[in-house]
């Protein structure tokens, strides 16, 4: 039995030469994956959270162990996404286009800078409104606009990666338990929580660039190769002797538990990307009420009804229609 020279990752950490294998498999991995956007991402991020943790190299205690466990998920996940898993290849895409994890919170924060006010004195108005939530208090309006696009689609509901938008405004009751007004603190407190819920729920849209080359995968504009896997070495294990164990175990599923692997073809990655574009909100400015709102892709082709016929085609002679068959009836019996 073959087993990978890997496997001695599952031991201790303390030495820096078991953070410097892992790290190379790691980014070996990166350049494997079948997207351009999650190949760049992945080998950027893993790089950032190496570096967050290299001063914390020689102390002991739970953060290192915490480090190394992250660390050895994060390889497991990539070489399982190479393998055709769908669901680590799944993760390591919605990672890759902000629709989880920190790229999510980037993409929005460069949203929401994008809509504040330009003028100075409009600008720190805004920012003491932000910070007060009082009465005046009202959430920006690019929020509302994406939590009402994502309360209308009925993908981003089902498909549930975020958690679900149920309210366009802060539930605010009329009266406390005692039939009187709400005091001030209470009020600011349920539009705090509201409004970190609801930006906890949106899935911000992308750069264009990136929708663009997203958009071109999925038509075929884009050409699109699978990468190829480099040969690694491998260390073959001593056999042991069959008489002391018993009979050897036939085949089972067990490596199947959680999934069983897909050849990565272009068709399996149209899927994957037309799934991706589903969850991914395009905006686009409105004339009539001069605001900005957001579409959605469909997560299936849907098939076009229409079609060019030549206007000097006769139709109805060429569908054979009841009037037509009267009418030759009609003319044989004159004759």
């Amino acid at each position: 039995m073959a087993k990978s020279h890997y496997s001695h990752w599952l031991g201790d950490f303390s030495q820096p030469n078991q953070w410097r294998s892992l790290l190379r498999a790691t980014l070996r991995e990166c350049t494997y994956l079948p997207d351009p956007v999650a190949r760049n991402y992945m080998h950027s991020h893993v790089i950032s959270r190496y570096r967050a943790v290299s001063a914390r190299h020689l102390k002991a205690g739970p953060q290192m162990s915490q480090a190394a466990t992250m660390a050895k998920h994060a390889y497991s996940l990539l070489r399982r996404a190479n393998e055709g898993y769908q669901r680590p290849l799944e993760k390591v895409l919605l990672q890759s286009y902000g629709r989880t994890g920190k790229r999510r919170h980037e993409l929005l924060s460069d949203m929401l800078n994008s809509h504040l006010p330009q003028d100075t004195a409009s600008l720190k108005e805004y920012l003491a409104q932000m910070v007060d939530y009082g009465d005046a208090w009202k959430p920006p309006v690019i929020v509302h606009t994406l939590a009402l696009a994502h309360m209308t689609n009925p993908v981003v509901t089902a498909n549930r990666i975020r958690p679900l938008i149920k309210r366009l405004s802060p539930p605010i009751p009329a009266t406390n338990i005692w039939g009187k007004e709400l005091c001030h603190s209470r009020k600011r407190n349920i539009r705090s929580r509201w409004y970190n819920y609801t930006l906890s729920a949106l899935m911000p849209p992308i750069p264009e660039k990136e929708l663009n080359q997203l958009d071109g995968l999925i038509s075929g504009t884009v050409q699109w190769k699978a990468v190829k896997r480099r040969k690694t070495g491998t260390t073959t294990l001593p056999e042991s002797d069959p008489g002391s164990w018993g009979p050897e175990k036939e085949a089972t599923f067990e490596e199947y538990a959680n999934g069983r692997p897909h050849r990565i073809t272009p068709r399996f990655m149209r899927h994957r990307w037309r799934r991706l574009s589903s969850l991914i909100p395009r905006p686009y400015w409105n004339p009539v009420v001069n605001k900005w709102r957001f579409v959605w892709d469909s997560p299936k082709d849907i098939p076009s009804l229409a079609a060019d016929f030549d206007n000097s085609v006769d139709l109805s002679a060429l569908l054979n229609l009841p009037g037509q068959k009267a009418k030759g009836k009609s003319s044989r019996k004159a004759a």
